[in-house]
């Protein structure tokens, strides 16, 4: 490595290292604020945890600013103290000039996207258990631990829950399984309650009502059992998270639920969506670090002007993308767009903007 590249280079990873801890820090002090704020009933050493998982996801959070930050200032950096005019004098181009900080966030990028793959999403399932156990017995808990009438498509048949209690695992309220061979179905349980047992993995249905049809859904028979144990084809997972939240799962987890969802008949485009919002947002590096660098090297090099123009044209390029990428996955996600042009389409707009500066 020549001796420009290791002075930028070193330069680029001193700043780009002190905005990251320090942007870092802030936001984990606001997590620390609104944590420590709930009147929880359970030990203190479970707010630290949580804090400690929710590391990942802060870092992940704030690696686009720092990098901008970053960029710009050792842009503006050397654009002010003329180390730039110097290049240029030796017959170095600007692009390059700035070649180690592209390559440096080119691989910011792909550690972006392995970080929030395969990282953060473990990291945030356990800052979510942490924060459970820290929210017992306050409102919050109780509304997150319930799951209210739902109608839901299993392997081999249809279900309707009531009311699902996620702590107790127990439905209360009522209860239907519509179970279905070939086209028609074939019999239907009704419980007033049902309780899963964990040890056996199997429900006790209480106060039973079964119904057996005939090939035309004519009634054959009806037996009544002031309870019956069952095992459904679907875990207890299925019924207390019918719908996993897209941002928690990883590219090869919405694989998964995109091919399950599709073999059952339920929509995917929510993960569809989530799949390619993972693989185009960390190109948000690239872009930033073009339009710093180009921002940097531009304006008066009088009163920091270099610096506050190229802090100011990121800001706004970094706002506009943020803005135009959740309007876009947006429509997306309500199916009036496809959803690979709800990701890609503001990325690669972006990029080409980027590209041609």
């Amino acid at each position: 490595m020549k001796l420009l590249d290791r002075y930028i280079s070193a330069e680029f990873i001193k700043s780009f290292a002190f905005a990251l801890l320090a942007f870092s820090s802030v936001l984990l002090f606001l997590y620390a604020l609104e944590v420590f704020a709930i009147e929880s009933r359970n030990e203190e050493a479970s707010v630290y945890v949580y804090l400690l998982y929710s590391i990942p996801g802060i870092v992940t959070m704030v690696l686009p600013a720092a990098l901008m930050f970053a960029v710009c200032f050792t842009v503006a950096q050397f654009t002010v103290s003329r180390e730039m005019v110097a290049a240029f004098s030796a017959g170095r181009s600007f692009f390059r000039c700035v070649r180690p900080i592209i390559i440096f966030s080119l691989f910011i990028a792909l550690g972006l996207f392995v970080l929030n793959d395969f990282v953060v999403t473990g990291s945030n399932r356990l800052a979510n258990e942490e924060k459970k156990l820290l929210e017992e017995g306050t409102s919050r808990a109780r509304e997150r631990d319930a799951v209210f009438q739902s109608n839901l498509r299993g392997r081999e048949g249809f279900y309707f829950v009531y009311y699902f209690d996620r702590s107790r695992q127990r439905i209360l309220g009522g209860f239907h399984y519509l179970e279905v061979q070939g086209q028609h179905p074939s019999r239907m349980y009704q419980a007033a309650a049902v309780q899963y047992q964990p040890e056996t993995q199997d429900w006790k249905l209480e106060l039973v009502r079964e119904v057996i049809f005939n090939p035309d859904i004519s009634i054959k028979a009806i037996h009544v059992y002031p309870e019956k144990i069952m095992r459904f084809p679907e875990d207890v997972e299925f019924f207390s998270n019918p719908s996993r939240d897209p941002g928690e799962l990883n590219v090869f987890e919405l694989m998964r639920e995109i091919e399950k969802r599709e073999e059952m008949g339920f929509p995917s485009v929510d993960y569809r969506v989530q799949f390619h919002s993972n693989l185009s947002f960390p190109l948000m590096c690239i872009i930033l670090t073009i339009v710093g660098s180009i921002g940097g090297n531009m304006g008066s090099l009088r009163s920091g002007g270099p610096l506050i123009r190229a802090l100011l044209i990121s800001i706004i390029t970094m706002f506009v993308y943020y803005l135009t990428f959740s309007l876009v996955n947006g429509l997306g996600r309500n199916a009036i767009v496809p959803p690979a042009l709800a990701s890609w389409g503001p990325t690669g707009a972006f990029f080409a903007i980027a590209g041609l500066m």
